[in-house]
């Protein structure tokens, strides 16, 4: 009997719970926010490749790799980049000719990307162009993630006070987008906006 009255107590205990929450108004909103960040260096793909005359070259000697590249170091080097700051990209097959070629690349920094790429040698070709974003500010993401909370926050405000109601206190928040690793990445843009978003549960008060 004892048993069978504890059970009853904590049906209507869970009946009125689920009652409850049935009849609780509520509102959910979406917050964004987004900065913009620049990128902090590029990172420049180039090859060296030897030079064989043809009846359409320009050139009328044929121009070894060994030539090719030394010409190119020398060109870095007046702009202030040492050999050692070319890194080898990825080993590339001979192409149909039986040519000797190689893949570089070279990290630097904007003072230095547009005299790279006016750099005139026979044999040298820039292939492409990224850009280098560095770890992220440890304080952005709490930064944008309050920002986001605000701007639900006025949404919330907006539409209550169309309907007459108030903004409660906040039930719940859900992060939706916030990519906020510290690894350096490659863009094809030399800018790029880091979003964050989040869905928050507010209370709704008459």
């Amino acid at each position: 009997m004892k048993k069978s009255i504890q059970i009853l107590i904590l049906t209507l205990i869970f009946s009125t719970s689920i009652y409850a929450q049935s009849t609780e108004r509520f509102i959910r909103i979406i917050g964004n926010a987004k900065k913009e960040i620049k990128a902090s260096k590029a990172k420049v793909y180039f090859t060296i490749s030897e030079l064989k005359t043809t009846k359409y070259s320009k050139n009328k000697e044929d121009i070894s790799y060994e030539d090719a590249y030394n010409e190119v170091v020398s060109k870095f080097a007046n702009i202030g980049i040492l050999e050692d700051n070319l890194k080898i990209a990825f080993k590339k097959r001979n192409n149909y000719n039986k040519s000797n070629s190689k893949n570089f690349y070279i990290e630097s920094d904007f003072n230095n990307l547009e005299k790279i790429t006016n750099i005139s040698v026979e044999g040298f070709r820039i292939t492409d162009t990224k850009y280098l974003y560095g770890k992220t500010d440890k304080n952005l993401e709490t930064e944008l993630s309050l920002k986001a909370i605000q701007d639900a926050k006025r949404k919330a405000k907006a539409i209550c006070n169309d309907i007459d109601m108030k903004v409660g206190k906040i039930l719940n928040i859900e992060v939706k987008e916030g990519d906020f690793s510290s690894r350096t990445k490659e863009n094809k843009e030399s800018n790029t906006i880091k979003t964050y978003r989040v869905t928050i549960t507010f209370k709704l008060i008459d």
